[in-house]
């Protein structure tokens, strides 16, 4: 009886939060006061239809922010929409600048470069493959909108938990004009941004430059200490690490978008748009939150953790900034690991939206190819080294990516209850990726491993994938009785991944020194697949169809509800950690298990929807 009393008591405690957290969010006049204060009309693209839909009498899960309220989130990124959307939680990737986003528990948590993440996002319409640039700088948008459950059958890529659509500010005809501002904070952040229009022929063309530049010191500090590290007799005492005290974790961002729009008649316009980002912030800080009571090794060592959420753990953080090599024939050069440099991510974006209106119809085609490469050197342990030992766990994982995206809709405008949206979708993705480590925690064990620990020859773990992913989808709604309406899609996807894995070897392996690390991992020419340097070239490919049905009713002129099933599809793939296991038994033959794809994911979804506008439509409530 007490368990079920707990439980009750439980759940009445959250429905109660709930009701608060909405009762909080809402804009609420009083209706005793006749102030004429009444809630705007909020059009959202969810449906994709050729015109956009009140919100209100949309039948999906969706919250929509616009430029002002965005402005006023005083955002670092684009995750800060989770504060003023349900169910949705945006955090960062420990240790990385990367998105981890989660729709109704759905969520990716981990940085590996071939993973999709399964929340979606959209930029102007084109998908953003990886989370490692989901987290963008919140700049000249005009409206974010987050959809709750699976996708497929309206937005772009498919999707099982949802989707970020983001448009920015398009240039417009309404005369020459300038807006800039400058936010200024704590631990030296300095963030600027601008934006000018420029009509250029009357109703014809028009340009819109916009840009921000994002500044800080971080408010971490290179201070962790250990003292005595090692435990042991010489050779195995390797002394003090004391940190410079230097600041981390700070921001050095760089973003601009360059847009010039064609209308040649009322009924066609082209968008045109460049996107530039340089970004060169700090190297993610480590704090090593080892509980020091518990009988782990690093306690056993010498590197006793910091006590965790105290706020003087964040001045114990560690880097190395194992940059130079101390030992050996090849002291004095390059680790090849750029921990100085810190995080650079640079990123090129070419895109070309056409939309088109022909009789009662709106044809619309999304062009994209954005090119990225990401250098991302981390200390992983939160120690910082001294010159006996110099790197306990370092490395940097770098790629290059390439995207192309292709997209073509077409929708009706009918006057009548039936209208349809139909089109078909195709991305490729390229992605070369490396990881360089130094692995010197090996020494803590008293083993000294040719070829592992050896500063002159870290080890390497190269791998290549290429992805295909086409989709063609239809989704029609049907008005009857009035105020009803049915609505249903499907989509089929055919989803290829090739990929291209070696095994973890020491850099020497390929002749090639921690400075000039980089090669392409398929390159057989130069590194022929032998006993030595292995290969594995697995490919899989996945059909699947996802779809949705829905039925909704206008209630009243304030009271809208629906009931929808959708049913979602992520396809499998390869893990860029396939390199970090032995590919190879004691004989020297291939083990197929390490090359094994993880399985699709896929999401079934019910919802019930009310929507409600009350108080003379003073006051909303929606829920599902």
């Amino acid at each position: 009886m007490n368990n079920r009393l707990s439980s009750f008591t439980a759940i009445v405690q959250k429905l109660v939060t709930a009701v608060v957290a909405v009762a909080v969010l809402m804009p609420v006049t009083s209706p005793a006061q006749d102030t004429g204060v009444a809630l705007d009309e909020i059009l959202v693209t969810a449906t994709r239809r050729a015109e956009g839909t009140d919100i209100q009498v949309t039948p999906v899960a969706v919250t929509a922010i616009g430029a002002q309220d965005f402005s006023e989130l005083f955002a670092h990124d684009i995750g800060g929409t989770a504060r003023l959307v349900p169910n949705f939680s945006a955090a960062q990737i420990t240790g990385f600048n990367a998105a981890g986003f989660a729709i109704r528990a759905a969520s990716q948590t981990d940085i590996l470069v071939y993973w999709e993440p399964p929340v979606g996002m959209l930029v102007d319409d084109f998908v953003v493959p990886h989370m490692q640039t989901q987290l963008l700088e919140p700049y000249d948008i005009e409206q974010v909108e987050v959809l709750r459950g699976p996708q497929g059958t309206l937005f772009g890529k498919n999707t099982t938990a949802g989707v970020i659509s983001i448009r920015t500010k398009r240039p417009n005809f309404d005369g020459a004009a300038f807006d800039a501002s400058v936010r200024a904070g704590n631990f030296g952040r300095i963030e600027g941004r601008a934006a000018i229009n420029l009509p250029l022929v009357d109703d014809k063309l028009a340009l819109r430059v916009a840009a921000i530049s994002q500044q800080s010191d971080g408010y971490y500090k290179n201070g962790k200490v250990s003292t005595g590290v090692g435990g042991f007799a010489p050779p195995f005492a390797f002394g003090d690490y004391v940190g410079d005290g230097r600041d981390l974790g700070g921001d050095d961002v760089l973003g601009s978008r360059i847009k010039l729009l064609w209308t040649p008649t009322d009924d066609l316009s082209v968008l045109f748009q460049y996107e530039l980002l340089r970004d060169d912030s700090d190297t993610p800080p480590a704090v090593n939150e080892t509980n020091p009571a518990s009988p782990q090794f690093f306690n056993f060592v010498g590197l006793t953790g910091v006590t965790p959420g105290q706020s003087s753990s964040l001045d114990q953080a560690g880097v190395t900034f194992y940059d130079t090599i101390n030992e050996g024939p090849n002291s004095g050069q390059t680790t090849g690991l750029r921990l100085a440099g810190g995080h650079q991510i640079d990123i090129d974006g070419f895109y070309l939206n056409i939309d088109w209106r022909v009789g009662d119809f709106n044809i619309v085609s999304v062009t994209g190819f954005r090119e990225q490469e990401s250098r991302l050197p981390s200390t992983y342990t939160g120690e910082v080294g001294n010159l006996n030992l110099n790197s306990i766990f370092d490395a940097t994982r770098d790629d290059n990516r390439e995207t192309f995206q292709q997209e073509v809709r077409l929708a009706s405008a009918f006057d009548g209850p039936l209208n349809f949206v139909t089109g078909v979708f195709y991305q490729s993705d390229e992605t070369e990726f490396q990881v360089l480590q130094y692995l010197g925690i090996v020494e803590q064990f008293g083993t000294a491993v040719p070829g592992v620990v050896d500063d002159n020859s870290p080890v390497i773990i190269p791998n290549n994938q290429e992805m295909e992913s086409t989709g063609v989808f239809f989704d029609a709604n049907y008005q009857f009785a009035d105020t009803w309406e049915i609505a249903g899609g499907i989509r089929y996807t055919h989803e290829e991944k090739d990929f291209f894995a070696r095994p973890s070897l020491p850099i020497a392996t390929y002749g090639r020194t921690p400075g000039d690390y980089w090669f392409d991992a398929n390159d057989t020419g130069t590194y022929p697949c032998s006993a030595t340097i292995p290969c594995e070239t697995p490919s899989a490919d996945w059909d699947e169809p996802t779809y949705r049905l829905m039925i909704s009713n206008q209630f009243s002129d304030d009271m809208f509800g629906y009931f929808s099933f959708s049913h979602g599809f992520k396809s499998g793939g390869y893990s860029d950690q396939t390199g970090s296991a032995p590919l190879t038994d004691a004989m020297g033959n291939l083990l197929p298990a390490s090359a094994r794809q993880y399985d699709p994911e896929e999401a079934d979804s019910f919802e019930v929807g009310l929507k409600l506008d009350f108080w003379d439509n003073r006051a909303r409530l929606n829920m599902a």
